[in-house]
This record gives C-alpha cells, structure tokens and sequence, in this order.
C-alpha cells in the first residue's frame, strides 16, 4: 500500500474500516442468474455473481481483486443492492458508495464506479436471460 492510500484510509470513517475488515457477500455463487466481471482502469477487477427471485436480488456474492478500495466499494455495493429490484439496483450510483464511506477520495472514485458497472453488466445478464426464455 502506498503512503498516499495509508493516509486517505487514515482519514475515512469507521463505516469504511468494518468493510475493510468485515467485507459483505464474499464468494461466488453456484449457477447464477446474471454474472459479470469487470476490470478497472487500474488493473483492478471485481466479479459479481446474482441470484434472482421473480425482480428481486435474492443473493449476491462479489470477489474483488485489487487495493482496498476496490474490495471495499465491492462491499458496500453488495450490500446496497441486496434485496432490492433490479430497477432499484440499476439507480445505484459511485456518489451514493463514496458518501457511505465517509468521502471516498477523487482518486478512488473509479473503485466505487468499477463496483456499480459490474453490478450493471451482471443485471444486464440476468435481463438478457431472461428475454431469452420469454
């Protein structure tokens, strides 16, 4: 880790600590509904795996790969679209995980928007599916 990341963790609250330390839905899920894997434009990926009942995300799992923002904006998503429609979850936005986290650095927000594409391409597949079988 870098000076410059040892210092912005420094200055970040304690809801990006228990992600940091207590990452949500971590794994891969057996037979997904939609899944996706992205990889960011600092070599950084993060894959999400779905499971969904009727419109709702019933289960998500992530695996980022990469620094500890990209594992904690992975986490953070996670958490923000468990559950929710797949239309509440395509509103998610970067902005909404950086003011979780207590004002995630400029130089980080492309964690957050590698997170929210990722969940994006994986509800896209489970939409694509989905017309398929209609």
């Amino acid at each position: 880790m870098s000076e410059h990341d040892a210092r912005a963790i420094d200055q970040l609250g304690r809801t990006f600590l228990l992600h940091a330390n207590t990452p949500l839905n971590l794994g891969s899920l057996e037979k997904p509904d939609g899944s996706a894997r992205l990889v960011g434009q600092c070599g950084d990926a993060i894959k999400i795996d779905l499971k969904v009942r009727g419109d709702v995300i019933d289960e998500i799992c992530v695996l980022p790969e990469g620094c500890v923002f990209t594992r904690v904006c992975a986490s953070v998503v996670s958490e923000l679209a468990d559950k929710k429609s797949l239309d509440q979850a395509l509103e998610i936005e970067p902005e909404q995980i950086r003011d979780i986290l207590g004002d995630l650095p400029e130089d980080h927000l492309h964690c957050a928007r590698l997170a929210v594409n990722t969940l994006g391409e994986a509800i896209a597949e489970v939409l694509r599916k989905k017309a398929e079988t209609s």
